[in-house]
This record gives C-alpha cells, structure tokens and sequence, in this order.
C-alpha cells in the first residue's frame, strides 16, 4: 500500500470524525425557500396595511383631544384674568363698536392669552381672527374667531349685564368654555356640515340640546365625548347626557352637561345649594 493511498473505509472514517468540516453538498436543497421568504414578506406588510391605519388614527384623535383640552385651558385661564382686571366680570358676549364692528368676547381675551392658535380645535378647526372671516354668527351675522364657545350665562341671564365672577358658589361644577364651532347633524356621531351651512358657526355656550337649523352646535368630536372647562380653570372630557328629549327631562338653565358638570352653579340656583341639583 502506498504512502498516498486512503485505508479502507477512510471515506466512513472522516464522516465520524468530529473534527471533519460538514459535508455540505450532501445536504439536500430545501423546496420553496426563496418562495417561503417572499410569502412571508406578502403577509408582515398585509398585516402592518391593516394594524397601523387604525392606531395612527387612535394616536391622532388621542393628540388632537389633548390638545383640545390645553387650547381650552389656555383660553378659560385668559378670562380669569381678564376677569381680575375688570372687578370680577367675564367679557361680555358680543360688544359693539359705533362703527358697527362686533367685538366679540373671544378678541376681548386675546391679549391675555399668548397664542391665538389655542382658540381652535384641531378637531373642529377655526382659523381665528382672520382678515375675512369663514365663519359667522346666524343670529347677527358677527365673525366666529374661535372653535370655543363662553358660557352665555355670566351676562344678562340673572340680572342685566355681568354676573360677578366671585359670586359663583360651584365653579368647579359650572361650565365656562365648552367646545362649539362648526355644526354637525348628529352630535353623537357628527359629520361636520357642509355647503350652505358650513359658514355658519356659534362661539356661545347654551346647552347641549340647542338646534340651529336643525343642526347641534355643540358637537362631541372625540369619540362621543364633548370638551370643556370648568370655572375653576379645570379641563375635562364627558359624555354628554342630553342631547335632546329623547334623553329624558332636562332643566337647559341648570341641567347637567356630563359627569359632575352643569350649566350653572353645580345645578342649583345661586343661594340656594340646600335642595338637590337640578338635571
């Protein structure tokens, strides 16, 4: 036997030892493997086409709610203040000028709040103080800087002209600033109106069962829930109670919006906190 020669089974032997690199081409080709990648691929982007739409959206509403309630905060805390410098008054709802130029409460807090993008809704947009306002009043005609409305009731309501702010026994339960803006045919679920009554919008607070043209201006535009602050400053979302009739009795003076919130003063009338709260 020669030097160069294997011994028998020297083929057996080197497949036994372990030190021995792999045999690859003994391994036999796996079927579909590049088939198998590209079906996988298909699949991962059909289920991100069909996850990531809706939680966008969700993280999109969820922004667009807080920043709602921040704007809101803003504009309540720019009225407060105002209040201070005018011996507890809010503004008054709509002021004016001899030129017949209508000063509205919302340009009356302008120069106390720091941003006038915080009186929009980016739920329910408004382009505030525009040059040529889109939107107006269908009562007088006056133009609709802000997607907020102020709660009516703090002039003309109780006595002729303010109600003093400091008189107010259950801020934290009474609606200041509550969301308005744009209308909607159904308030619940709205779908913000268009044509001849997209240009029509309220920046005052009434309650939640008013219809304008058959249209709510007090739309809830976040997933069922309705914006507001409270006369404490404080921001909250609810589900509104009364929308209409249908909803059961309601007292549009002190009637209650949602949660612990209502109108007025908790729902009672002012001194007299001593009987239940009125719906």
């Amino acid at each position: 036997m020669g030097a160069l020669d294997e011994p028998a089974g020297g083929s057996e032997s080197r497949a036994e030892d372990p030190d021995a690199p792999p045999d690859v081409s003994a391994r036999p080709p796996r079927p579909g493997g590049r088939r198998g990648w590209i079906m996988s691929g298909i699949i991962l982007a059909v289920t991100i086409a069909v996850v990531l739409p809706p939680l966008f959206k969700w993280q999109s509403e969820s922004q667009q709610k807080a920043l709602s309630l921040s704007n809101m905060r803003r504009v309540a805390s720019g009225c407060l203040i105002y209040s201070q410098d005018w011996d507890e008054r809010m503004p008054p709802p709509v002021a004016r000028m001899p030129d017949g130029f209508a000063v509205t409460w919302a340009r009356q807090v302008r120069p106390y709040v720091t941003l006038d993008e915080a009186f929009s809704n980016p739920t329910n947009p408004v382009k505030p103080f525009a040059e040529h306002p889109l939107l107006r009043d269908p009562a007088d005609q006056h133009p609709i800087d802000t997607s907020y409305a102020l709660n009516r009731r703090f002039w003309d309501q109780f006595a002729p002209g303010p109600f003093p702010f400091g008189n107010l026994e259950i801020p934290e339960q009474t609606a200041l600033i509550a969301e308005a803006g744009r209308m909607a045919a159904d308030p619940r679920h709205p779908i913000l109106a268009r044509g001849g009554t997209a240009g029509r919008a309220v920046d005052l607070y009434g309650d939640t069962t008013d219809r304008i043209g058959g249209l709510s201006p007090y739309p809830s535009m976040h997933g069922g829930q309705f914006g507001l602050v409270a006369a404490d400053g404080h921001g909250i979302m609810v589900h509104v109670l009364f929308y209409g009739r249908s909803d059961g009795p309601h007292d549009t003076l002190l009637g209650r919006i949602g949660d612990n919130i209502y109108n007025w003063n908790g729902g009672h009338p002012n001194g007299a906190t001593d009987r239940p709260a009125q719906e």
